[in-house]
Formats: C-alpha cells, structure tokens, sequence
C-alpha cells in the first residue's frame, strides 16, 4: 500500500512537471514568434539598430537565389536596401523548442524589389533561432521558392 502511495505521488509530480513544462513550451513558443515578427518589422523599416539585437553574431542569412550572408554582410543588405523588403506574410509556422534552440518551419509570403523590380513570391523555409542571455536571436536562416504541384 506504501509503495502505490509513492507511486501515487510521483505520478502526481511527473503530471505537474510536465504541464509546467508545457507552459514554458508555449511562453517559449510565443515569444519566439515574437522575435521572428520584430525581425520582420525592422527589415521591412531597415532599422538596422534593432535589426543587429535580433541576430546571432554567427549568423549565416540565406536567400532564395542560394547566396548567404554573415550578420554584417545581411545588415549591410537591408541598410542599403539592396534588398528592399516591403512585406512579409509567415503562415503554417510550426516551432519547435529543444532548451535553448528553436526550429521553425512554415510558408511566408514575400514581397520585396530587387534590382529594380518588385517581387512576390512564396517561399518555404527553416529557421533557427539561439537563445543567449534571455533572448532569442536568429542563428540561420534558409528559404526555398515554393511552388506547389
């Protein structure tokens, strides 16, 4: 009787356990979201000042056409509007927290002038965001031009 008593209670335990952790899953989860839209936002504004506190130091940023970028070359990017963004529309994101990194894949629509054109498309894409010192900061980015069957 003893022994269910202890089983009991660690059940208990493990079930308050594991809904705090979800819970801090989902604050995770937001707030990520969150970091992922200010990113957006400061491209779309070329606030590079706020861009820079969004972004690992160890960044590599790729970009539909293959080429990547380092945190000072992406920077530089949206500074000069070499890429201008103007909008950004993620849908069917699904992120997912492993302690101090996130994985987030999804859809997000695009439009941006490139060399002199605007553009709209949709691309699929894999981002991975560190955390450092209480925030979240994009490690890598790597979209794909979606085309659907």
């Amino acid at each position: 009787m003893k022994a269910l008593k202890i089983f009991g209670i660690l059940v208990f335990l493990s079930n308050q356990f594991a809904i705090g952790q979800n819970e801090d899953t989902n604050i995770s989860e937001q707030l990520i979201l969150n970091q992922q839209s200010a990113r957006f936002s400061a491209m779309i504004e070329a606030d590079v000042v706020k861009l820079k506190s969004l972004l690992a130091d160890d960044l590599t940023y790729g970009h539909t056409k293959g080429s990547t970028e380092t945190k000072s070359g992406f920077i530089e990017t949206v500074k000069t509007e070499r890429i201008d963004y103007l909008s950004f529309v993620p849908r069917d994101v699904n992120v997912r927290v492993y302690e101090k990194t996130a994985v987030l894949t999804g859809f997000i629509d695009v439009k941006v002038i490139y060399k002199m054109e605007e553009l709209v498309f949709t691309t699929r894409f894999l981002e991975v965001q560190r955390k450092e010192d209480g925030d979240w900061l994009l490690t890598a980015w790597q979209p794909v031009i979606y085309i659907p069957n």
